[in-house]
């Protein structure tokens, strides 16, 4: 589906790295689709008013014609427009900053109360706002990040080898540098603005964005340390238009510091992505996680030829007639994943019991629950007791994990929007956040085992990404992970840090139990030694090393 090019001014949804009111959108597709709804009933009100105003208003009658163009082709696409991030980026851009525009034009005596129906809708909580638009586009830049993707690419409209038939213009472009340089990403910014270059078209109007992206060039490849392309990008855009006073004192303050011989130095061409980490090198918690969200990182054949696929049926005495389909994907520490263990029956009431019910999801901070990007999603908590489904689940839960449900937590759903994602985090609570009062019910102790269910699949991306396991979950409707959260010992163990991973394209809805470690001592019992520092495999090679010792030292004295 190709946009009209005039009627794609940016729209960016809430700052990632800021804060984000309750009632954005952005953050969950579920969301969305409600909101789309009254675009209908303000395109009412929008031809009351053009009947108002039949004289006056010929570019109002045009760009009712384009929004309505746009929703019947949307319409035809039915549920599969909102697959598409780069749509419900339009869309959000439609609902404020295209609908601003018409109301400014409708400022006026006449049609007074058709425009006051309209800001009534728009004004209505649940609509998006210009403040919430920010995390559309830090949706997509952390789809470009993580799954290193090109901006040539996604402005075409293809998402990791996906077409989706969107295009994106030179002033959408420049707009999406303009975050990436303010969230300190610059190799992401100088290839959208290359691309903004590249799509420029003659016309007064691109006269006006030329200067724009030449001065946000300079910026980019001055923290890229760039500094042959700096000065001759600089040289460009004084040929065009006469640098400010104070543009031309900073660049001449700049080429002192950097010394006569910089700019005399080759200009070494700017990678969009850093290089792949080589074996061995250090690597941020980030950039593994992002590392293993794209398959960059994997466990290799060799590591995996010990891992097993099978029937569970020891756990519970019904699993002898009804057997648990499980996939070994990690050992130690044990990570399985049980297919086909959720109904699409239960997955229905789910989807009813949480409907108006999800909020901005939030992390455990140093002293509250935060709103933060390392986390952007909504969810809803639901008690076992608010329908016998959720008990049932909970008691194949018990089945499949062998692990006492009576202490679990409430279940949690949540639902990911544009680029959703959770960063990389462990379950487990930390002792300072157990200490600060931000865990409910310390009494039950930490969380031993996690249990996460996927229900829904994802078209592309939404992954769950174990960086230190070098294993990623692709989401599968009615499949289940499980793994221990805590070491034997009642330490938390690290190696299960994990994350979701961006969503490209699609909705994920999943549902998570977190079983706390109170009367759990039956069935998961502690080790004789302390397996947070230990492992049981080393110390049957310790055990090996000192056996081999003992029988060299009794044949030397035997020799002797």
């Amino acid at each position: 589906m190709m946009f009209p090019v005039f009627s794609v001014v940016l729209l960016v949804l809430h700052q990632l790295f800021g804060s984000i009111s309750g009632a954005e959108f952005f953050s969950s597709v579920y969301e969305m689709t409600k909101v789309f709804g009254y675009e209908q009933k303000m395109l009412l009100h929008m031809q009351k008013f053009l009947a108002d105003n039949q004289e006056k208003l010929d570019f109002l009658k045009a760009r009712l014609r384009e929004f309505e163009n746009e929703r019947n082709e949307a319409r035809e696409w039915g549920a599969a427009y909102f697959d598409s991030p780069l749509n419900k980026y339009l869309l959000n851009k439609r609902l404020t900053v295209d609908w601003q525009r018409v109301e400014n034009l409708m400022e006026t005596s006449t049609g007074e109360k058709a425009l006051n129906r309209l800001k009534k809708l728009r004004n209505r909580e649940i609509m998006p706002n210009k403040g919430e638009l920010n995390g559309a586009i830090d949706g997509l830049l952390r789809l470009q990040y993580v799954y290193r993707l090109e901006a040539k690419d996604i402005a075409r409209g293809i998402l990791d080898g996906v077409d989706y038939g969107n295009q994106l213009n030179s002033e959408l472009c420049v707009d999406i540098a303009k975050l990436a340089l303010r969230d300190q990403h610059p190799r992401l910014a100088h290839s959208w603005l290359i691309e903004a270059n590249d799509r420029l078209a003659e016309g007064e109007k691109d006269k006006e964005l030329k200067p724009q992206i030449l001065a946000l060039l300079v910026q980019a490849k001055a923290e890229l340390k760039d500094f042959r392309g700096l000065n001759d990008t600089y040289q460009e855009l004084i040929k065009i238009q006469p640098a400010s006073e104070e543009h031309a004192k900073n660049y001449e303050s700049f080429l002192k510091s950097l010394g006569e011989n910089a700019l005399l130095n080759d200009s070494k061409p700017i990678l969009e992505h850093a290089p792949i980490p080589e074996e061995g090198e250090p690597v941020g918690e980030f950039q593994a996680f992002s590392l293993t969200c794209s398959g960059h990182w994997r466990l290799t054949p060799k590591e995996q030829r010990h891992l097993r696929c099978g029937y569970v049926t020891e756990t519970h005495p019904f699993l002898w007639i009804a057997p648990l389909k499980a996939e070994e994907l990690f050992q130690d520490p044990l990570l399985v994943l049980y297919h086909d263990v959720i109904y699409q029956s239960e997955i229905d009431v789910i989807r009813e019991l949480t409907k108006n019910k999800l909020t901005r999801a939030t992390i455990t901070g140093i002293n509250e629950a935060v709103v933060s990007n390392v986390r952007t999603s909504q969810f809803s908590f639901i008690p076992a007791t608010m329908h016998k489904v959720l008990a049932t689940i909970d008691q194949r839960v018990a089945d499949m994990t062998n692990m006492n449900m009576k202490y679990a937590e409430d279940h949690q759903f949540a639902n990911y929007g544009i680029g959703g994602h959770y960063g990389q985090h462990m379950d487990w609570f930390h002792q300072t956040a157990i200490d600060a009062g931000l865990v409910t019910s310390p009494e039950m102790g930490n969380r031993i085992a996690t249990v996460l269910f996927y229900l829904s699949d994802v078209a592309q991306g939404g992954g769950t990404a174990f960086p230190q396991l070098k294993q990623l979950l692709k989401p599968k409707k009615y499949a289940a992970a499980f793994w221990h959260n805590l070491h034997a010992s009642g330490v938390g163990d690290v190696r299960t840090q994990h994350g979701a991973c961006p969503i490209i394209a699609g909705s994920k809805w999943v549902q998570n139990r977190w079983i706390r470690e109170n009367d759990q001592s039956d069935r998961r019992p502690c080790e004789i030694w302390d397996d947070s520092l230990v492992t049981y495999d080393q110390i049957l090679e310790l055990n090996k090393q000192n056996e081999a010792a003992s029988k060299k030292v009794e044949q030397n004295e035997y020799s002797e």
